[in-house]
């Protein structure tokens, strides 16, 4: 099994490369909507170390005055409600919104998630794990959740960006999105959980103080149904535009006026560099698709693209007092490399090739930085 801690437990999250599940939730379905294949406790036993979870209100039985409900992963658009129901879980009853879903599925159970991340914490105390909740409806019940299920396993309250692996071994790290973190307002309702913020979208800064873990990153393509060649690319152009634009800053556009407005500069070093190797869409097959992208013509592509996205930043944002050409700076120039690599159906395969990354990283950024000719953050070419 692949373990995190064998990298050196004084490292920073932000100079590793670790894998993430993307929609880790949705285990089944139609071939358009599942994008796992493996639990949760099965997906961090191959490796993945970084969820995205997403979480809504799923009627599991029809009541008189109140429905039975339970708060489950989905995958797929619908219209969503606010209704009196019975919460699965607690028994207790009160306001929840639900969903109806066409053109998706839904997934694993909310406690079905956490447990699984409990179990496997507890068995590999010197791992860890990170949730991100994202898209997600009644925050407060997947807070308390995550608190009555987790209980001390849950780490909270400090610079996760910066957080050795010694300080994280052995915890669950439940992230809500601005949208959830914000909408917890009631005294001792945020406790436990961690702030998770997209630097990239809007744009905005990095901060030193922040309490939770700041990233660069989006993924996605476009969702009408191009040939399997043709929607590889999209992914790829989609991410190698929005690694780049960590290394030279980002503004937004007001649409009124179609003007730029200021943004931000390019990222932190410290910020965690996400990228996406996924081809999510409408009608195909999630899983045909996928099985494409890690044959052996195209998963070199992976690792390209993850390259390209290190040069660029280096070229741009690397401090004239670094010698990116020497292996002494090996560790420096980490701070500035992909540190996620988002896929659909984690399995150990998937995750080993990710996880060598980490194995060939200082020597090998620093070879890319002398081919490139990088001397003191500047391109002599």
């Amino acid at each position: 099994m692949i373990k995190y801690a064998n990298l050196g437990l004084d490292k920073q999250l932000n100079e590793i490369v670790i894998v993430g599940s993307h929609d880790a939730g949705v285990t089944g379905g139609d071939p358009n909507t599942q994008t796992q294949s493996l639990d949760i406790f099965g997906q961090a036993e191959a490796g993945v170390r970084f969820f995205d979870i997403r979480i809504t209100g799923a009627v599991v039985k029809k009541g008189g005055a109140s429905d039975v409900v339970t708060l489950k992963a989905y995958h797929g658009k619908g219209p969503s409600s606010t209704k009196t129901a019975v919460d699965l879980r607690t028994g207790q009853t009160g306001k929840v919104e639900v969903k109806s879903l066409w053109g998706g599925d839904f997934g694993l159970s909310l406690t079905n998630i956490l447990n699984d991340a409990l179990r496997f914490v507890t068995k590999n105390s010197t791992e860890f794990l990170i949730l991100k909740f994202d898209k997600c409806a009644n925050w407060d019940m997947i807070a308390d959740a995550c608190r009555s299920i987790l209980g001390s396993a849950l780490l909270s309250g400090r610079n996760l960006n910066t957080a050795t692996l010694r300080e994280l071994q052995g915890k669950v790290i439940c992230a809500f999105m601005t949208k959830g973190y914000t909408s917890l307002k009631l005294p001792g309702q945020n406790a436990g959980i961690s702030h998770i913020t997209n630097l990239y979208k809007p744009p905005a800064g990095y901060s030193r103080t922040f309490p939770g873990l700041q990233y660069w990153g989006s993924g996605g393509t476009p969702i009408n149904n191009h040939g399997f060649e043709k929607k590889i690319g999209d992914n790829i152009s989609k991410q190698t535009k929005i690694l780049t634009s960590a290394s030279t800053g980002i503004s937004e556009k007001k649409r009124t006026f179609k003007k730029n407005i200021p943004g931000c500069s390019p990222a932190d070093p410290n910020a965690i560099g996400m990228m996406y190797w996924t081809t999510t869409g409408v009608n195909k097959s999630i899983k045909e698709r996928n099985e494409l992208m890690w044959d052996k013509d195209h998963r070199g592509g992976l690792e390209e693209l993850w390259r390209t996205g290190f040069a660029s930043y280096i070229n741009n944002a690397l401090p004239k007092s670094v010698d990116a050409c020497s292996f002494s700076s090996g560790g420096t120039l980490k701070l500035f490399m992909p540190n996620i690599v988002m896929i659909d159906f984690a399995d150990e395969d998937k995750c080993e090739y990710i996880y060598g990354l980490n194995t060939v990283a200082a020597i090998e950024l620093v070879k890319i930085c002398q081919k490139l000719d990088i001397h003191g953050g500047h391109n002599s070419l």
